[in-house]
């Protein structure tokens, strides 16, 4: 069998070709609608520059898009932090499935039907803030156990991340969009598992690539590297602002440490002084009881002199 049907996304751009058979099912799954005999348009574009090798296998993948009302907190994780949210951006109101609130380890959880030996494309976007350089999130897409699957690392620390075909910088963030792709094997149905660790994690259904476009590009590590750099200048500014009340703090107490030593030494100035005056009073009554000692020595000469007596001093000549 031939490919020889031509296949376009949904601007008429021509993204491959197909087998007709294949071209079939995509009609009937309402993945496409036929232009005419030899040509189909797909209902959903497909991002193929990720996938530029394998473009045609990626485009004709059957897309499973995210829906926050299809996917559940997984019980076995005691840890979970979760909201189903609707939000409203550029007008529109949005379904958004915020995970991890405040860092915890939370876990979602869809499962869906798949047919057998099948490509598949679980396309979303996803918003974040700070991410820290412990933190994690994985998508996990499993079939009859979580061994027999596929695991999509989107944030940690280290280079080996799964690429997202979007990644733009926003006014609250990160922006990314992500296409995993999968094949079901024998299986004929498929879980999709998320988790995000120590970070807060926003998930909306994609858009198409236009929407994006007015948003700045930018690369994930770049990323981190700013807002690493953004938290560092807040902590330094923070730092700085308590040292500088500190610093006031220690300038009001050393002047109220400085009014007490000034009054300490005017009390010792006045006591000292005190006790200097107490010295000089003492030191004048002396000299005042030695002059008058001196003044009345020539008088108690001659008193001794008429009597034969010596005053204050040896008795002589009693008979």
């Amino acid at each position: 069998m031939i490919k020889n049907v031509i296949v376009t996304d949904i601007n008429g751009n021509v993204t491959g070709t197909t087998y007709p058979k294949r071209a079939k099912g995509l009609i009937k799954s309402g993945r496409a609608v036929e232009v005419d005999e030899q040509t189909i348009r797909l209902v959903a574009s497909v991002y193929t520059d990720a996938f530029s090798d394998d473009m045609e296998d990626y485009t004709m993948a059957d897309i499973i898009e995210f829906k926050a009302r299809g996917f559940k907190l997984v019980e076995d994780c005691s840890s979970n932090k979760g909201t189903r949210l609707i939000v409203t951006e550029n007008d529109e109101s949005v379904e958004c499935f915020e995970i991890g609130e405040g860092g915890a380890m939370t876990k979602i959880s869809r499962k869906v039907d798949v047919e057998k030996d099948k490509d598949y494309v679980f396309r979303f976007a996803v918003r974040s803030d700070f991410v820290k350089g412990n933190a994690e999130s994985l998508v996990s897409i499993y079939f009859d156990d979580e061994s027999d699957g596929y695991t999509y690392p989107l944030d940690r620390e280290d280079k080996n991340r799964f690429k997202p075909v979007i990644c733009k910088k926003t006014s609250d963030g990160l922006l990314r969009v992500f296409e995993l792709p999968f094949n079901s094997g024998d299986a004929t149905s498929a879980t999709i598992l998320i988790s995000v660790h120590d970070m807060t994690a926003w998930l909306y259904p994609a858009k198409e690539k236009a929407a994006y476009d007015s948003l700045e590009d930018i690369d994930y590590d770049q990323w981190r590297q700013e807002e690493f750099h953004q938290v560092e200048k807040v902590l330094g500014d923070i730092g700085g602002t308590i040292g500088d009340t500190i610093n006031g703090i220690g300038g009001f107490v050393g002047g109220v440490g400085d009014k007490i030593g000034k009054a300490m030494a005017e009390l010792w100035t006045k006591a000292t002084t005190d006790d200097k005056d107490e010295e000089k009073a003492d030191e004048d009554a002396t000299e005042t009881a030695e002059e008058k000692a001196e003044a009345a020595e020539p008088e108690k000469a001659a008193a001794e002199e008429k009597s034969g007596i010596v005053i204050n001093g040896p008795e002589e000549n009693k008979e």
